[in-house]
């Protein structure tokens, strides 16, 4: 009997193991700078396919971003035919201007704990630890993480520069389920 649990312990842990593979790549980042045009609305973008498969039960992005007058920003993340608004210049009220500090160095998270993201605005940098984003991430739940993966980001106002140095697809995929099974 002792044999039998020891092999399905085994065999328990190796099953575990593989289903940690999913997600031993995440994050999925793209470190190539992005320089990000003054006061250009359309924007630019950066791509980066992730050659993985598995269903995501949540989505993270991680943002490296050095840009004087963060309230400027705007970000899209965007896989096949769902795009998500996920960073829409924190402290804009539809006049005036958006958060004044620098600098962005940020996982915006769902499920953050440091608060929404529009209501943050430090300095060096001006967004940081895990905000929620302005709208959730949770669209690309039960969605395939293959494919090519696009963010986007403009400018939205005259006078400030920068670049996004950095940005990551922070993944958890559904978990395997272990079967019960005997071993004979």
């Amino acid at each position: 009997m002792k044999s039998h649990a020891l092999k399905s312990a085994t065999l328990a842990a190796a099953l575990m193991t593989a289903a940690g593979v999913a997600s031993a790549q995440s994050p999925f980042c793209n470190t190539n700078p992005l320089v990000i045009a003054d006061n250009d609305p359309v924007g630019v973008t950066a791509t980066q396919t992730i050659p993985d498969s598995f269903t995501l039960t949540d989505l993270d992005v991680s943002l490296d971003v050095t840009h004087t007058w963060v309230g400027d920003l705007i970000f899209t993340i965007s896989n096949g035919t769902t795009t998500v608004v996920f960073f829409d210049r924190p402290g804009f009220t539809g006049t005036g201007f958006g958060c004044a500090g620098d600098d962005i160095s940020a996982t915006l998270d769902d499920e953050g704990a440091g608060g929404p993201v529009e209501n943050m605005c430090g300095n060096l940098p001006a967004i940081f630890d895990t905000p929620t984003p302005n709208n959730p991430l949770s669209a690309f739940d039960g969605q395939n993480i293959q494919g090519t993966w696009t963010l986007t980001a403009s400018d939205n106002a005259v006078g400030d520069t920068g670049q996004v140095n950095s940005w990551c697809l922070v993944t958890t995929p559904v978990p395997v389920e272990l079967m019960e099974f005997e071993v004979k």
